[in-house]
Parts: structure tokens; C-alpha cells; sequence
């Protein structure tokens, strides 16, 4: 069966491969994101940790017992989704060519100063939470009773330097630039830099907010790094196999900063083979497993019917006016997985495809399929725009589709949209109030 299941997986990968690459003729990086996810969590993960599976124990990383008819389901319903994915992305991506086109304005350095007094205002309003965050371990945090007003300071306010890094890049971009004004551009833009350092560290923010952040500064300051679909894939590649474990131990580190900056040690005794050379092995990579949990949870269950996907549309809505309000699929998984399999913790991933299944079985996975083919399509339209601020947020969704897609849907999705508003809604709005731009 192990055979079985290696062939169809390979054939899986090649399917994907022919599609992205040889159908996709421009450049893309929603594309290598989809790819990329599809190889490590779908192909090499899953390959290594069956690979690894006691004889005796026989069960996954998430302590499902594993069962070759499931893992057959789980990859056909992959396989579905991949297919109607592409088919629905290159018809979609001929009806949305159109860019509209976008004329830098000559006020642009009086935008920038703009941004840069707001990220000043937010810095003075929120060194007491920068303090604590760097003073205080990341699992005491998690207790905060103001969690959730902490996390849309850290994912809105905290990214709204990101877009002052754009609009200076664009400035660089305009044809005759006065020394005078390029001098403050190239000023603000190191103060834009230095607070990106102080809002978005290893100490301060998840992975998964890390990296989007990062990648786009270097596509702001060097595009060629990710001008082909061959070279963003292979960047994303090498980056979650090697620099993720790595950063793991920052992010994870049962410390704060101020401790690690006394100790140092603290860091180094957290580096381990396991972190370097077996986090295919680990819940880091869980996704495909957590896929399998749900294939096994809705045939006890039955489907949902949308009811997981309101706590995601409604993340806004805290749970003390809304006591009724849906857990993440993630929990609602790892609560099974509790339940039915002596799992230890419910904060697990929960993939895109997953959640599809979980609503509405095969027709929701078409349909999803079918949804994020055109979403993809849309961002490429920003993607193509001149506005470098549109430019910035389409990169960000690109890079942040990888842990988009391993989920859950609702701690993806709320983090697309909150910082969305720090990159590029809080801008415009500000824009459109003081000068009447469009917001779109």
C-alpha cells in the first residue's frame, strides 16, 4: 500500500508540476505558493511520516490510526481539487486581464510623511505592549485577556509601516524626482525599515506573520529575486525547509527577549537535530493527517453545511456578544481527535481542502477549488497594477497562501484581512480623506 500511495502521490506532484509550470506562461507567485504547499504538505510530508510509522503503533503524527482506504480518499479528493483548480484559474485569468492603470502622484512624499507620522503615533501608543510582548513568553501571552485587541494592533497597526516601505519604492519609480524630496523619501524609508524591525520580530510575531512581512520588503527592494515562477518556487522552497525550523526556535522559544538577550544559551540549547533535519516528522507538517482526521470525522458526524465557515466570515464578532459562535475547524478537529484518539492539544491545522470537505463533502471541494482559482485571479490583477500599494498587498496574499492553505480557514483568514487594512484600507482611507483618492 505504501507503494500504491507513493505512485499516487507522484503522479499528483507531476499533474501539478505540467500545470504550473508549463500552462502558466507569466509570472505568478500564487502559483508557486499553490505548488509549494502542495509538495511539502501534501506530497513530502505526508511520505515521510508514513515512512516512519511504527509497525506496532500504527498511527499518524496527530495519533489517527492509519488506514490506507482514507489516505486513497484523501488523495483523490486532492487530486479533484488540484485539477478543477488550474482549469478554473487559466479560464478566469482570461476574463481578468484588465489592469487599471495607476499615475503616480507628484504629493507622494507628503504621503509618505503621512504614514510615517501614523506608524510614529502607533510606536508611542503601544510601547507598553512592545514591552510586554519582549518581556513575557509567547505561551503567557495566550492567556491575555485582551487577546484579541492585542492581535489587531499586531496585525493591523503593526503592518501599516509595510505600506510607507511601498509608497517609497513608487516614489523611486517617478520621473523627476527633486533632491530634496528624495533625501526625506530615502530618510523615511530607513525609519520605516527600523520599525518594521520593532513590530515584526521573531519575539513579537508568528511565523506565519513573519515571513509574508519579509518576503515583501524583499520584492519591493529587489523584484528581480522573484521575476520567473521557477525562482519564487524555489526561494519558498528552501525558505520552509530550512529558515522556518530555524526561526521555530525564536517564535517557540520558552522564553522572552529580554531573558534570551541575557542568556543566549537559551537559543542555542534550542536547536536540535529534530528542528534542523526532522520537521517533516512533526505537527509543523500535519495538515495532510488533520485531512485524513476530518475524511474520518465527517463519516461519523456528517458535514457542517457552512456552520464551520461562519466562525471564519464572522471573526470580528467576539465570542462575548456571540456565545453561540462556532470553534475554528482546527479546534472542532483536534476536539475529535481528543476525543476519539487520546490527541494531547486541539490547536492544529486544518487544510483549505479540508475545510471544504468538512461543509459540504466532494461539492464543497469543487467548490472551493473553483472559489480560490478566481480569488487568485483577482490578486494577479493587483498584482500587475502600478499602485505599489495594491502591488505590496498582492505579494503579501501570494506568500501568506502557504499558510493560508494549511490553515485553519479561520486563523488564515482573518489574518489576510487585518493585515490587508494595516497595508493598504488604512492608507487609502486616509488618502481619500484628505485628498479625495479613490480607495480602489
Amino acid at each position: 500500500m505504501c507503494a500504491f500511495f507513493f505512485l499516487f502521490k507522484l503522479f499528483s506532484f507531476n499533474g501539478n508540476y505540467v500545470l504550473s509550470f508549463f500552462l502558466e506562461k507569466e509570472f505568478s507567485p500564487f502559483i508557486s505558493a499553490f505548488l509549494i504547499f502542495n509538495i511539502l504538505f501534501f506530497i513530502i510530508a505526508p511520505l515521510a511520516q508514513i515512512s516512519k510509522i511504527d509497525p506496532q503503533l500504527q498511527i499518524h503524527v496527530n495519533n489517527l490510526p492509519y488506514n490506507w482506504q482514507k489516505t486513497i480518499t484523501a488523495n483523490l479528493y486532492i487530486l479533484i481539487f488540484n485539477v478543477v483548480f488550474f482549469i478554473s484559474y487559466l479560464v478566469f485569468k482570461k476574463r481578468n486581464k484588465f489592469v487599471k492603470p495607476y499615475q503616480i502622484r507628484k504629493e507622494i512624499p507628503f504621503d509618505i510623511l503621512v504614514i510615517l507620522l501614523l506608524s510614529i503615533i502607533i510606536l508611542i501608543f503601544n510601547l507598553d505592549y512592545i514591552q510586554q510582548k519582549l518581556s513575557t513568553p509567547t505561551w503567557k501571552l495566550q492567556l491575555d485577556s485582551a487577546k484579541s485587541i492585542k492581535i489587531v494592533i499586531s496585525k493591523v497597526l503593526f503592518s501599516v509601516p509595510l505600506a510607507g516601505i511601498a509608497l517609497c519604492i513608487m516614489y523611486f519609480k517617478k520621473k523627476g524626482k527633486k533632491s530634496i524630496n528624495l533625501i526625506v523619501v530615502v530618510s523615511t524609508l530607513l525609519i520605516f525599515l527600523l520599525l518594521i524591525v520593532v513590530f515584526k520580530n521573531p519575539f513579537m510575531e508568528k511565523r506565519s506573520g513573519l515571513g509574508p512581512i519579509y518576503f515583501c520588503i524583499l520584492f519591493l527592494f529587489w523584484p528581480k529575486l522573484f521575476n520567473t515562477n521557477i525562482k519564487t518556487t524555489l526561494i519558498l522552497y528552501f525558505s520552509l525547509i530550512l529558515l522556518m525550523p530555524i526561526l521555530s526556535v525564536f517564535t517557540h522559544v520558552n522564553a522572552s527577549f529580554s531573558e534570551v538577550i541575557s542568556n543566549p544559551k537559551l537559543i542555542t540549547e534550542s536547536i536540535n537535530e529534530d528542528v534542523l533535519l526532522s520537521n517533516f516528522n512533526t505537527i509543523n507538517f500535519d495538515a495532510y493527517a488533520n485531512f485524513l482526521a476530518t475524511i474520518e470525522n465527517v463519516s461519523d458526524y456528517g458535514f457542517s453545511f457552512g456552520e464551520q465557515l461562519t466562525s471564519a466570515i464572522f471573526f470580528f464578532v467576539p465570542r462575548s456578544v456571540w456565545e453561540a459562535k462556532p470553534i475554528t475547524s482546527g479546534q472542532y478537529i483536534g476536539n475529535y481527535l481528543i476525543d476519539k484518539h487520546d490527541f494531547w492539544f486541539n490547536n492544529i491545522s486544518n487544510p483549505f481542502i479540508s475545510e471544504g470537505y468538512l461543509n459540504f463533502g466532494v461539492f464543497g471541494v469543487i467548490l472551493f477549488a473553483f472559489i480560490f482559482a478566481y480569488f487568485f485571479t483577482k490578486a494577479l490583477q493587483l498584482l500587475k497594477s502600478d499602485d505599489y500599494l495594491k502591488k505590496t498587498l498582492a505579494f503579501f496574499i501570494a506568500i501568506h497562501m502557504v499558510y493560508f492553505l494549511r490553515g485553519d480557514f479561520t486563523n488564515g483568514f482573518s489574518q489576510l484581512i487585518l493585515v490587508s487594512f494595516g497595508i493598504y484600507v488604512i492608507p487609502k482611507v486616509i488618502f481619500y480623506l484628505y485628498k479625495g483618492i479613490k480607495l480602489w
